[in-house]
């Protein structure tokens, strides 16, 4: 029981949390983040007291891809290729930037998703007798 009260108590700060800075982001959106946490921090209060209440346990979230995601995503992304290249030939200066910038992000997420990748790994250790 002790170990349920404490993973339950655990799990309503992380929603607590979680709704200040989703109230702090919405205010910075609308320039004001104070008010927007002090919005987020109430709702969390009452989120955490409902959570403790009614004894609500967290449950693992399970999330699966589609089978034909792969070929939907690579038919959306030829057709942003096709449409660069037509906005390449009527207007080029405008689009340069946006391309130099999206290509250095798309390395950027390739790099940290390796990295990831690679974080993600149990290394083995090998023993010298």
């Amino acid at each position: 029981m002790v170990k349920d009260s404490h993973e339950l108590r655990h799990f309503s700060g992380l929603v607590f949390v979680a709704c200040m800075f989703i109230g702090a982001g919405i205010g910075l959106a609308f320039g004001r983040p104070d008010v927007g946490g002090a919005i987020g921090m109430g709702i969390g209060f009452l989120l955490m007291g409902l959570i403790r209440v009614k004894n609500v346990e967290p449950t693992p979230v399970t999330f699966s891809l589609p089978k034909n995601f792969g070929n939907i995503f690579l038919s959306i992304l030829g057709v942003i290729v096709i449409l660069v290249g037509i906005s390449i030939l009527f207007n080029p200066e405008f689009l340069y930037p946006y391309i130099a910038s999206f290509s250095i992000v798309v390395i950027g997420l390739l790099i940290l998703l390796a990295g990831l990748a690679r974080y993600g790994k149990k290394e083995t250790q090998k023993t010298v007798e």
